[in-house]
This record gives structure tokens, sequence and C-alpha cells, in this order.
């Protein structure tokens, strides 16, 4: 054990470390999280919905959603590029390249051209166009990042900054919007469609037992050695939010989303401690009964840096029933909607924070969530208790050793 932990500690964690600050990865990252508020904002007109239900009076804030979660990919497009160049210190650039995934995003979703004028089809403005809007804002970064240094100007020109930052920027602006133009108009290639299903197969996996285990165990391992989950959302948010937007138009029933992971997975957060605080709270260790009441209350919000950080990161001890969490309760939440035994989540709900328990019904609206959510809770409980005996063991007796020692 102590080699597997220290070849992860100096080889693992400063890869991950090492990745995490890439500039392409973090740009990514930025650009995820700064769209949350618009997917939160669907989550409230889901729990509203829930309410609509019973008051059937109060009007239809659908619309809402669909202007905000709804329009998910074109926010991403101009995001990607803009923050990207912001990490690669671009900032002169990073507005308009930002503007330009938006230009390049419009061209790939090939409108139909009738006398009215162009004709989109709404729904590939959605989360269904993430992978699109990933690939078009990446290569708009690529693209303004080789112009970085490109100037037409000398350093000592007597023009404002404003007006060489117009045409510096010009050129990469065409580029980027002639290869789309020439690629879908010009040779009218369906590059929207070739996207979605090159990346496919992803979602695919994603959604099968493997895939869904190690999609959730590998940022948990990542979060018990000290690493934020976020370095791995840009590949977990698109195919979480395709999979619950295919589920809420009816054209498939797939598993893994973000709903069920916050419902069924992440109880009390990443890797279930919410049965780890339970324990902690009544424990014989004076440290570890503080650690678990103060840490009740976030955890109870899904928020468990407090524990993870005070009790669980780089404790072997603790890591390996936090893994086998994640493993486990994957695999029953699996089984258990694959076959059908409680509803799949179908409306977009990303409020994390949500009080564990609560998710599990707003997400399901059936009793058989809540079952779910119990059954979980016991056995992650069941899986914490044996490594928190030997954990508590430890602390019980270098308390006693402080005492003796300060009598």
């Amino acid at each position: 054990m102590k080699k597997f932990m220290d070849w992860m500690s100096e080889k693992v964690a400063p890869l991950m470390e090492k990745l995490a600050n890439n500039p392409w990865i973090s740009g990514l990252q930025k650009a995820i999280i700064k769209t949350l508020p618009m997917v939160l904002v669907g989550s409230l007109v889901t729990i509203y919905n829930v309410i609509r239900k019973f008051a059937t009076s109060i009007p239809d804030l659908s619309a809402l959603s669909s202007y905000t979660f709804g329009l998910i990919s074109l926010f991403m497009v101009f995001l990607i590029p803009y923050y990207i160049l912001e990490e690669k210190k671009n900032n002169k650039m990073k507005y308009i390249a930002g503007c330009t995934g938006i230009s390049l995003y419009m061209m790939l979703v090939n409108p139909v051209i009738t006398e009215a004028g162009y004709v989109y089809q709404f729904s590939n403005f959605g989360a269904g166009g993430m992978f699109v809007a990933i690939t078009a804002g990446l290569f708009t970064a690529i693209v303004f990042s080789c112009f970085k240094k490109m100037t037409f100007f000398k350093e000592d020109s007597v023009m404002p900054d404003f007006v060489k930052e117009w045409f510096d920027s010009m050129l990469p602006i065409a580029l980027v919007v002639f290869i789309g133009w020439f690629v879908v108009i010009q040779c009218k290639f369906d590059l929207y469609t070739f996207i979605v299903n090159l990346f496919m197969p992803l979602v695919n996996i994603a959604q099968s037992w493997p895939g869904m285990v190690l999609l959730y165990l590998i940022p948990t391992v990542l979060y018990s050695m000290g690493i934020s989950g976020w370095v791995f959302q840009p590949i977990l948010n698109p195919v979480t939010l395709v999979a619950i937007t295919a589920n809420a138009e009816a054209a498939a029933h797939y598993v893994f989303t973000a709903e069920t992971t916050t419902a069924f997975l992440s109880l009390g957060g990443r890797g279930a401690t919410f049965g780890l605080v339970i324990l902690l709270a009544l424990s014989k260790s004076r440290r570890l009964k503080a650690l678990g009441t103060a840490s009740a209350v976030p955890t109870l919000l899904n928020i468990n840096e407090p524990v993870v950080f005070g009790a669980v990161a780089w404790n072997p001890i603790l890591m390996i029933p936090m893994w086998i969490n994640a493993i486990v309760l994957p695999t029953i939440t699996y089984l258990v909607m694959t076959f059908g035994l409680i509803t799949i989540p179908s409306e977009v709900f990303s409020m994390w924070y949500c009080p564990v328990g609560l998710s599990a019904w707003l997400v399901t609206h059936d009793i058989t969530g809540i079952v779910l959510f119990v059954i979980n809770l016991v056995v992650s409980t069941a899986i914490w208790y044996p490594f928190f005996k030997m954990y508590e063991a430890q602390e019980v007796s270098k308390e006693q050793e402080r005492k003796v020692e300060n009598a």
C-alpha cells in the first residue's frame, strides 16, 4: 500500500495538477463553470414545474429553460475561445475570438435557406450540440493562437491600439469563417451531424455499466488526492448534458446524467461522504467528533470539502472506502434503473447543493427514488464503517497518549 500511495503522490498527482493547469483544459473548465448559472435556471424551472402539477393555474415557465439551458451550446462556443485565449495571455483577441466562435457555430448548424431567410432548428443550440460547440470553440482558439504574435504594424506605429486590434484580428476571423464556409456551404458537408455522430460512441460508452463506473470513479480518485473533480468536467459535462437532453426528448433512457449523480451517487458530495460524516459526528474521538459536527450542514448540502480535506485526502484508510463507494453505488444505481425499477431522470436538475434526499424525489417524482437513496446511503455507510473504526482507533489512541503526556 505504501508503494502505491507513494506512486500516486509522486507520479499521478503532479501529472493531474499539470493537466489541470494546462491553458486548454483550464479554459474549457472555466467555460463550463461560467455556463452553470444558465443550467441552474433550467433546474429552477424543473422545481417550478413540480409545483405547477399541483397548481395548474400558474403560468408555464418552460420558455425560461429554453432560453437559458436551451442555448448552452451557443454560450459555450463563445466562452471556450474567450477563456483559452485569456489563459494563453492573448487578451487583445479574446472577445473577438468568442464572437468568431459564434459565427462558426451558426454556420455549422447549417440552417435551411428559404425565401423568408435562414431557418434554424432551435434544439441545435442546446445540449445536443455541446460536442459541436466544443469542437468549434477549440478550432477557433487554435486559429487565433496561431496569430497571436502576428501584426500589420510596427512597434513604433502611432496608430491607436484599438485600431491595431481591429486589423490584426481580421485575418484569423476571415480564416475561421472561410474554412466553415468552404466545408459546410461550398462542399455541402453536414459537419454538425458528423461531429455529433463522431462523439456518440463516447456517450454510449458512458451509458454502459463500465463507462458509468469509470467516469464516476476516476474523478473520485483524483478528489481523494486533493485534486478538484472539475479537471474532468470537460468530458463529463457534455456527456451528461447530452444524456439528459435525450431523456427529456424521450429519444433515449440514459442512466448516467448529472441528475443521477447528484441524487444517488454523490450523497453528501463526491464519494458519498454523508455516511462518513454521520459516523464522525458519533465518534469517540474528540477531534473526529468535532470534524463531523462542523461538516454536518455543508455535507447535507453536498459540500464535502471540510470532511475530505479534514480526514480523507491522502489518508489511505479513508481513501479506499471512498473508491469502493464510487464503484458500488454506480453499480447499484445502474442495475436498478436499467431494470426499470425506478424512473430515469428526464428533466434538467443540476442543483447539486439541494439537500441530500430531496433531490432523489425531485429528479424522479417518485417514492422509488427515495427508496434508492436510502438503500445507497445504508450501503455507503456500511462501506465506510470498518475503515472508519480503524481510523477512529488510531485517533483515540493518539488522544490518550497526549493526555498522558500532558498529565
